[in-house]
Protein backbone atom coordinates (compact mmCIF):
# COMPACT_ATOMS: atom_id res chain seq x y z
CA UNK A 1 0.00 0.00 0.00
CA UNK A 2 3.48 2.45 -0.67
CA UNK A 3 4.04 1.96 -4.24
CA UNK A 4 2.20 5.55 -5.16
CA UNK A 5 4.35 7.15 -2.15
CA UNK A 6 7.34 5.64 -4.02
CA UNK A 7 6.67 6.74 -7.49
CA UNK A 8 5.66 10.58 -6.46
CA UNK A 9 8.57 11.21 -4.51
CA UNK A 10 11.23 9.02 -5.21
CA UNK A 11 10.52 8.20 -8.36
CA UNK A 12 14.20 9.82 -9.29
CA UNK A 13 15.22 6.40 -8.10
CA UNK A 14 13.27 4.74 -11.19
CA UNK A 15 14.65 6.95 -14.03
CA UNK A 16 18.22 7.97 -12.45
CA UNK A 17 19.58 5.14 -15.00
CA UNK A 18 17.97 6.26 -18.10
CA UNK A 19 17.44 9.73 -18.30
CA UNK A 20 20.02 11.41 -21.05
CA UNK A 21 19.54 13.10 -24.43
CA UNK A 22 18.84 11.98 -27.51
CA UNK A 23 17.65 13.20 -30.92
CA UNK A 24 16.13 10.08 -32.62
CA UNK A 25 15.18 8.53 -29.26
CA UNK A 26 13.59 4.52 -29.55
CA UNK A 27 12.51 2.61 -26.54
CA UNK A 28 13.65 1.81 -23.14
CA UNK A 29 15.92 -0.72 -22.37
CA UNK A 30 17.36 -0.27 -25.86
CA UNK A 31 17.79 3.56 -26.30
CA UNK A 32 18.24 5.00 -22.84
CA UNK A 33 19.04 8.70 -23.68
CA UNK A 34 16.08 11.08 -23.36
CA UNK A 35 15.47 14.66 -22.37
CA UNK A 36 12.85 13.80 -20.18
CA UNK A 37 11.29 10.69 -18.48
CA UNK A 38 7.41 10.66 -18.08
CA UNK A 39 6.92 8.15 -14.94
CA UNK A 40 3.46 6.56 -14.83
CA UNK A 41 2.19 7.36 -10.78
CA UNK A 42 -0.50 5.27 -11.13
CA UNK A 43 -0.32 1.75 -9.43
CA UNK A 44 -3.54 0.35 -10.80
CA UNK A 45 -3.06 0.25 -14.67
CA UNK A 46 -5.55 -1.99 -16.55
CA UNK A 47 -7.19 -2.85 -20.08
CA UNK A 48 -10.25 -0.51 -20.36
CA UNK A 49 -10.45 3.41 -19.28
CA UNK A 50 -7.66 4.68 -17.16
CA UNK A 51 -6.92 7.61 -14.92
CA UNK A 52 -3.45 7.89 -15.27
CA UNK A 53 -1.24 10.41 -13.21
CA UNK A 54 2.75 10.97 -14.34
CA UNK A 55 5.47 12.92 -13.05
CA UNK A 56 7.69 14.34 -15.83
CA UNK A 57 11.60 14.52 -14.66
CA UNK A 58 14.44 16.08 -16.81
CA UNK A 59 17.71 15.13 -17.22
CA UNK A 60 19.01 16.00 -13.31
CA UNK A 61 16.14 13.70 -11.83
CA UNK A 62 14.04 16.96 -11.27
CA UNK A 63 10.09 17.25 -12.04
CA UNK A 64 9.37 19.84 -14.32
CA UNK A 65 5.52 19.58 -14.10
CA UNK A 66 4.22 22.98 -13.98
CA UNK A 67 0.72 24.55 -14.54
CA UNK A 68 2.40 26.79 -17.20
CA UNK A 69 4.25 23.78 -19.14
CA UNK A 70 1.87 21.66 -21.80
CA UNK A 71 2.57 18.60 -22.19
CA UNK A 72 1.69 16.27 -24.95
CA UNK A 73 1.19 12.27 -24.06
CA UNK A 74 1.29 9.83 -26.48
CA UNK A 75 0.42 6.11 -25.92
CA UNK A 76 1.91 2.91 -28.18
CA UNK A 77 0.34 -0.58 -27.92
CA UNK A 78 3.33 -2.43 -28.85
CA UNK A 79 2.03 -5.66 -30.03
CA UNK A 80 0.90 -3.17 -32.49
CA UNK A 81 3.13 -0.56 -33.55
CA UNK A 82 6.35 0.87 -31.63
CA UNK A 83 6.08 3.97 -34.80
CA UNK A 84 2.38 4.58 -34.69
CA UNK A 85 0.75 6.34 -31.42
CA UNK A 86 -2.69 3.86 -30.33
CA UNK A 87 -3.67 7.37 -29.12
CA UNK A 88 -2.51 11.12 -28.29
CA UNK A 89 -3.75 13.61 -25.60
CA UNK A 90 -2.63 16.94 -23.27
CA UNK A 91 -1.73 15.70 -20.23
CA UNK A 92 -3.64 17.92 -17.41
CA UNK A 93 -1.49 19.03 -14.44
CA UNK A 94 -2.79 18.55 -11.25
CA UNK A 95 -1.03 20.29 -8.09
CA UNK A 96 -0.57 17.94 -5.17
CA UNK A 97 0.73 18.92 -1.62
CA UNK A 98 2.66 22.74 -1.29
CA UNK A 99 6.31 22.54 -1.36
CA UNK A 100 5.92 18.91 -3.70
CA UNK A 101 6.25 18.36 -7.52
CA UNK A 102 2.64 18.69 -8.88
CA UNK A 103 1.36 15.89 -11.65
CA UNK A 104 -0.11 15.73 -14.63
CA UNK A 105 -3.21 13.39 -15.61
CA UNK A 106 -4.84 11.96 -18.90
CA UNK A 107 -8.09 9.69 -19.23
CA UNK A 108 -6.36 6.64 -21.78
CA UNK A 109 -8.05 3.83 -23.34
CA UNK A 110 -6.05 1.10 -23.40
CA UNK A 111 -6.96 -1.67 -25.09
CA UNK A 112 -4.83 -4.73 -24.93
CA UNK A 113 -2.69 -6.40 -21.95
CA UNK A 114 0.65 -6.59 -22.12
CA UNK A 115 3.86 -4.28 -22.63
CA UNK A 116 3.03 -0.13 -23.38
CA UNK A 117 4.75 2.76 -23.81
CA UNK A 118 4.17 6.60 -23.29
CA UNK A 119 5.93 9.25 -24.61
CA UNK A 120 5.88 12.82 -23.28
CA UNK A 121 6.52 16.12 -25.60
CA UNK A 122 6.75 18.87 -23.05
CA UNK A 123 6.52 22.88 -24.89
CA UNK A 124 8.78 25.00 -23.52
CA UNK A 125 8.46 28.54 -22.60
CA UNK A 126 11.10 29.55 -25.19
CA UNK A 127 9.30 27.47 -28.53
CA UNK A 128 11.38 24.60 -27.83
CA UNK A 129 10.73 21.01 -27.42
CA UNK A 130 11.52 17.83 -24.75
CA UNK A 131 10.61 14.43 -25.39
CA UNK A 132 11.35 11.31 -23.48
CA UNK A 133 10.03 7.96 -22.91
CA UNK A 134 8.72 5.20 -20.87
CA UNK A 135 7.42 1.66 -20.67
CA UNK A 136 4.91 0.08 -18.73
CA UNK A 137 2.95 -2.75 -17.92
CA UNK A 138 -1.01 -3.04 -18.52
CA UNK A 139 -2.82 -6.23 -16.64
CA UNK A 140 -6.15 -7.47 -17.46
CA UNK A 141 -7.65 -6.28 -14.15
CA UNK A 142 -6.86 -4.30 -11.50
CA UNK A 143 -7.32 -5.79 -7.49
CA UNK A 144 -10.01 -2.90 -6.76
CA UNK A 145 -13.91 -2.58 -8.00
CA UNK A 146 -14.30 -1.37 -11.68
CA UNK A 147 -16.66 1.34 -12.93
CA UNK A 148 -20.10 -0.34 -13.14
CA UNK A 149 -19.32 -3.24 -10.72
CA UNK A 150 -21.62 -3.72 -7.48
CA UNK A 151 -20.08 -1.42 -4.70
CA UNK A 152 -18.14 -3.64 -1.43
CA UNK A 153 -20.84 -4.13 1.37
CA UNK A 154 -17.76 -3.57 4.01
CA UNK A 155 -19.03 -2.99 7.51
CA UNK A 156 -16.93 0.30 8.11
CA UNK A 157 -16.57 1.97 11.39
CA UNK A 158 -19.08 4.95 12.66
CA UNK A 159 -19.00 7.14 15.75
CA UNK A 160 -21.34 9.87 16.37
CA UNK A 161 -19.49 12.26 19.16
CA UNK A 162 -16.08 14.04 18.79
CA UNK A 163 -14.53 11.40 21.70
CA UNK A 164 -15.74 8.26 19.23
CA UNK A 165 -14.45 9.96 15.95
CA UNK A 166 -11.50 10.56 17.88
CA UNK A 167 -11.05 7.16 18.24
CA UNK A 168 -11.50 5.81 14.59
CA UNK A 169 -10.23 8.57 12.92
CA UNK A 170 -6.86 10.77 12.61
CA UNK A 171 -7.92 13.63 10.91
CA UNK A 172 -7.40 16.43 12.97
CA UNK A 173 -10.42 18.84 11.96
CA UNK A 174 -12.76 15.50 11.18
CA UNK A 175 -16.11 16.45 10.02
CA UNK A 176 -18.60 14.20 11.95
CA UNK A 177 -20.42 13.82 8.93
CA UNK A 178 -17.98 11.17 7.35
CA UNK A 179 -18.33 8.91 10.05
CA UNK A 180 -22.37 8.50 10.39
CA UNK A 181 -22.52 6.05 8.18
CA UNK A 182 -21.28 2.85 7.29
CA UNK A 183 -20.64 1.71 3.68
CA UNK A 184 -22.78 -1.50 4.56
CA UNK A 185 -25.46 1.12 5.73
CA UNK A 186 -25.66 3.31 2.93
CA UNK A 187 -25.90 0.61 0.40
CA UNK A 188 -28.73 -1.01 1.47
CA UNK A 189 -30.28 2.74 2.13
CA UNK A 190 -29.63 3.06 -1.29
CA UNK A 191 -28.15 6.30 -1.02
CA UNK A 192 -25.33 7.53 -3.04
CA UNK A 193 -21.97 7.95 -1.63
CA UNK A 194 -18.23 8.43 -1.83
CA UNK A 195 -16.19 6.80 0.35
CA UNK A 196 -12.45 8.45 0.77
CA UNK A 197 -9.44 6.19 2.32
CA UNK A 198 -7.40 8.28 3.88
CA UNK A 199 -4.92 8.49 7.27
CA UNK A 200 -3.90 12.14 7.46
CA UNK A 201 -1.34 10.82 10.32
CA UNK A 202 -0.09 7.80 8.37
CA UNK A 203 -0.53 8.53 5.19
CA UNK A 204 2.77 6.65 3.50
CA UNK A 205 1.87 8.68 -0.12
CA UNK A 206 1.67 12.07 2.01
CA UNK A 207 -1.45 13.31 0.24
CA UNK A 208 -4.24 11.35 2.43
CA UNK A 209 -4.44 14.58 4.66
CA UNK A 210 -4.81 17.16 1.68
CA UNK A 211 -7.29 14.89 -0.34
CA UNK A 212 -9.59 14.60 2.13
CA UNK A 213 -9.40 17.95 2.87
CA UNK A 214 -10.65 17.93 -0.70
CA UNK A 215 -13.29 15.86 -0.44
CA UNK A 216 -14.69 17.54 2.62
CA UNK A 217 -14.43 20.87 0.97
CA UNK A 218 -16.42 19.50 -2.15
CA UNK A 219 -18.78 17.89 -0.53
CA UNK A 220 -20.33 20.37 1.50
CA UNK A 221 -22.81 21.90 -1.39
CA UNK A 222 -23.82 18.01 -1.67
CA UNK A 223 -24.45 16.95 1.78
CA UNK A 224 -28.07 15.67 2.16
CA UNK A 225 -28.06 14.76 -1.74
CA UNK A 226 -25.52 11.89 -0.14
CA UNK A 227 -23.36 10.43 2.16
CA UNK A 228 -19.47 11.04 2.83
CA UNK A 229 -17.60 8.41 4.34
CA UNK A 230 -14.14 8.23 5.50
CA UNK A 231 -12.68 4.87 6.46
CA UNK A 232 -8.30 4.76 7.95
CA UNK A 233 -7.15 2.02 5.65
CA UNK A 234 -4.94 0.82 8.53
CA UNK A 235 -5.76 -1.19 12.38
CA UNK A 236 -5.05 1.56 14.73
CA UNK A 237 -4.95 1.09 18.38
CA UNK A 238 -4.75 3.76 20.99
CA UNK A 239 -1.74 4.22 23.46
CA UNK A 240 -1.63 7.12 25.68
CA UNK A 241 -4.77 8.36 24.14
CA UNK A 242 -2.94 8.62 20.82
CA UNK A 243 -3.94 6.60 17.75
CA UNK A 244 -1.02 4.19 16.57
CA UNK A 245 -1.01 1.90 13.66
CA UNK A 246 -1.21 -2.37 14.38
CA UNK A 247 2.48 -3.14 12.44
CA UNK A 248 2.72 -7.03 11.55
CA UNK A 249 6.36 -8.65 11.83
CA UNK A 250 7.55 -6.77 9.42
CA UNK A 251 6.81 -3.83 10.91
CA UNK A 252 4.47 -2.78 8.57
CA UNK A 253 1.12 -0.86 9.17
CA UNK A 254 -2.13 -3.93 9.13
CA UNK A 255 -4.61 -3.16 6.54
CA UNK A 256 -7.95 -3.05 7.77
CA UNK A 257 -10.76 -5.25 6.68
CA UNK A 258 -12.33 -2.94 4.24
CA UNK A 259 -8.75 -1.88 2.70
CA UNK A 260 -8.53 -5.76 1.99
CA UNK A 261 -12.19 -6.34 0.19
CA UNK A 262 -12.09 -3.41 -1.81
CA UNK A 263 -8.20 -4.16 -3.04
CA UNK A 264 -6.48 -1.17 -2.45
CA UNK A 265 -3.19 -1.32 -4.14
CA UNK A 266 -1.99 2.06 -2.42
CA UNK A 267 -3.88 5.16 -0.51
CA UNK A 268 -5.38 7.52 -0.56
CA UNK A 269 -7.93 6.36 -2.73
CA UNK A 270 -11.94 7.59 -3.17
CA UNK A 271 -14.79 5.82 -4.85
CA UNK A 272 -17.78 7.23 -5.71
CA UNK A 273 -20.97 5.08 -5.74
CA UNK A 274 -24.46 5.71 -6.71
CA UNK A 275 -28.16 5.26 -5.23
CA UNK A 276 -28.07 1.59 -7.03
CA UNK A 277 -24.77 0.52 -5.18
CA UNK A 278 -22.82 -0.03 -8.70
CA UNK A 279 -19.03 2.04 -8.55
CA UNK A 280 -19.53 5.37 -10.87
CA UNK A 281 -15.82 6.71 -10.20
CA UNK A 282 -12.85 6.05 -8.48
CA UNK A 283 -9.75 8.46 -8.46
CA UNK A 284 -6.58 6.70 -6.88
CA UNK A 285 -4.22 9.20 -5.29
CA UNK A 286 -4.88 12.68 -5.35
CA UNK A 287 -8.23 14.06 -7.70
CA UNK A 288 -8.68 17.84 -8.59
CA UNK A 289 -11.77 19.66 -7.26
CA UNK A 290 -13.26 19.43 -10.76
CA UNK A 291 -12.97 15.85 -11.04
CA UNK A 292 -15.10 15.36 -7.48
CA UNK A 293 -17.01 17.93 -8.53
CA UNK A 294 -18.60 16.21 -11.33
CA UNK A 295 -18.55 12.85 -9.83
CA UNK A 296 -20.55 14.02 -6.74
CA UNK A 297 -23.05 15.69 -9.15
CA UNK A 298 -23.66 12.55 -11.29
CA UNK A 299 -24.41 10.58 -8.24
CA UNK A 300 -26.17 12.66 -5.93
CA UNK A 301 -29.82 13.02 -5.41
CA UNK A 302 -31.71 16.55 -7.20
CA UNK A 303 -31.68 19.07 -4.90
Amino acid sequence: MSRFATSLFAAVLVASAIACQASDPGWPPEQTDFDLVPVPISTEIVVGSNRMLFNILDKQNQSIAAPDRPVELRFFDFSASKTQAASTMQGTFMPTVEGRPGLYRAQVDLTKAGEWGVEAISSESDGTKRTGRFVFDVREQGTTPEIGDPAIASDTPTASTPEEIAQIATDDDPDPDFYKRSVADAIAAHEPFALVFATPAFCTSQVCGPTLDLVKSVAQPFKGRMDFINVEPYELESEDGNLHPVLDENNLPVSVQATNEWGLPTEPYIFVVGSDGLVKAKFEGIASQEELEAAFAEVARPS
